[in-house]
């Protein structure tokens, strides 16, 4: 982890940005005191999932599509 004054950060903020984008962590001192943490953004992961009512477990015994269309009974 690399560390930075404010003026540094203001001063060299491209520079950092994509030293971050690359996988490093800055810590921005104030006064000599850290206060700020900048690192990288991790996209959040979407979980894929096929079969979902393949694979759901079955409420009352029922299977995942019957749940279903108990579930919608009288709206579609």
């Amino acid at each position: 982890m690399k560390t930075v004054s404010v003026r540094e950060m203001k001063a060299q903020w491209a520079e950092i940005e994509e030293q971050v984008a690359r996988g490093e962590t800055f810590e921005v001192l104030n006064r000599g005191k850290p206060v700020v943490r900048i690192v990288a953004a991790t996209p959040r992961q979407i979980v894929k999932w096929d079969d979902h009512l393949a694979t759901a477990l079955p409420p009352n015994g029922m299977s995942g599509q019957e749940a279903v269309d108990a579930d919608r009974e009288g709206r579609w």
